[in-house]
């Protein structure tokens, strides 16, 4: 498996109050794998889109918005981070996907 950053990586502010950032599908798969809160119906999309995109059998960008949504579903407020040292802001987890 390779890994294929995210052009925008993610900071998740997690339930414990504490921010991690994911910069692509392995740190994302890593974490819904040992430490997710909850396994709800976007949590296995998250699953499936991250291990499909670290076997070149789907892309990063698709497994980041199933991430994302898991985030939502678990209402952990999300951010993308677009600069190494530029403020981001909290997004809401009541946002809704975008189809």
């Amino acid at each position: 498996m390779k890994e294929i950053p995210w052009r925008v990586p993610l900071s998740v502010k997690l339930q414990i109050g504490i921010e991690r950032r994911f910069c692509g599908p392995y740190d994302a798969l890593d974490f819904l794998e040992h430490e997710w809160p909850n396994h709800g119906r976007r949590f296995h999309r998250a699953v499936r889109d991250c291990r499909a995109a670290l076997s070149s059998l789907q892309t990063a960008e698709v497994a980041r918005r199933s991430f994302i949504d898991a985030c939502i579903e678990a209402s952990m407020p999300f951010a993308e981070a677009r600069r190494k040292h530029a403020p981001v802001s909290m997004k809401s987890a009541s946002v809704r996907r975008r189809h």
